[in-house]
């Protein structure tokens, strides 16, 4: 197989997406956020393009912005005013920020290409990194950036499927940098915030990136041999594109009256939901009963209080909590 990044990340993401996506090819809209963020990250490759005798000035780089920005893309003028001015902040601090400083650019939004070899098969993948510097260190850093509203913590930043995989794709291209153990780091650059998050990667990082990216393989493989590709429904539901056809969300945008057994959906939908409700606070009710019961228990040095109708006993139950991302990478 050959497959991008973003495959990777949208299989990940929802098997379902990536079937809409790469394997029917369903061509869908490019959403508000990838038509800012793209702008975005061409005004910075302008910005930092080594083919330029002098370097732009803040106004240069404000009127790449204005001169690029297409208000056709956002039916809302409310909403396209503010991420105009946004896109404005977001450059200006930009520029504060690093101009006048001397970055050594080895290359700017660049593909790579890279083999993995998973049992039988050979699977290229594919991606673009924004940029390649060389730091004072002579260490080569690979720097993504990133338009989001949230910045995730470093944890989440140090097994960041995307920097690993352009990990893979850096070391690919420079194969020296295996031979001389040399290490590389792999930096997230949050524009809104103006902070970049970086971790340094190892060949035992380049390694286990591999295997993770092999058992991720070869989840696409038999999802494709099975043709089983299940939505994960989740907050990203919310900006897909494919919601209309898709089997979680598709019956929200029917308009018409759907009956089975005479019986109308949206008004056995409505029941239930009054139902639940009504369960939801009649378990409210009860926790704050038991609450009421256990500070009770406690003060009289209780375990177990009496009634008419019956009794109530307080038992003691160990629950343990896991951290998701760290499970993951053992069970992995």
């Amino acid at each position: 197989m050959r497959l991008s990044y973003s495959a990777l990340d949208t299989f990940k993401q929802c098997p379902q997406k990536y079937k809409f996506q790469y394997v029917e090819k369903i061509s869908a809209p490019k959403s508000k956020e990838a038509i800012f963020g793209t702008l975005i990250h061409s005004a910075l490759k302008y910005f930092h393009e080594p083919e330029l005798i002098i370097s732009p000035t803040e106004e240069d780089l404000l009127s790449f912005w204005s001169a690029n920005w297409a208000p056709e893309n956002f039916p809302d003028t409310r909403e396209e005013a503010a991420l105009f001015a946004q896109g404005v902040q977001i450059l200006k601090n930009y520029y504060a920020k690093n101009a006048g400083q001397k970055f050594n650019i080895l290359a700017l939004e660049t593909s790579f290409e890279a083999p993995i070899q998973a049992s039988n098969d050979t699977h290229i993948i594919t991606g673009k990194i924004d940029r390649i510097d060389k730091t004072d260190n002579e260490m080569f850093e690979v720097i993504d950036y990133k338009t989001s509203k949230s910045m995730p913590a470093q944890k989440i930043v140090d097994v960041n499927l995307q920097l690993s995989v352009y990990h893979i794709g850096v070391a690919n291209r420079w194969p020296q940098l295996i031979k001389e153990n040399r290490s590389i780091k792999t930096s997230l650059y949050f524009l809104k915030h103006g902070e970049k998050l970086s971790s340094i990667k190892t060949n035992e990082h380049l390694s286990r990136a591999q295997e993770n990216i092999i058992g991720l393989l070869e989840q696409i493989k038999k999802a494709h041999q099975e043709e089983k590709f299940p939505p994960f429904p989740g907050p990203l539901c919310a900006w897909c594109a494919y919601q209309k056809i898709c089997p979680v969300w598709k019956h929200k945008f029917r308009t018409e009256k759907i009956f089975f057994n005479d019986q109308d959906i949206k008004t056995l939908i409505n029941e239930y939901v009054f139902l639940k409700n009504e369960i939801d606070e009649r378990d409210k009710k009860m926790s704050e009963i038991k609450q009421t019961f256990s500070k009770f228990m406690d003060q009289e040095n209780m375990e177990r209080l009496f009634s008419d109708e019956g009794y109530i006993s307080r038992q003691l139950i160990q629950r343990f909590k896991y951290d998701p991302l760290l499970l993951r990478q053992i069970l992995e």
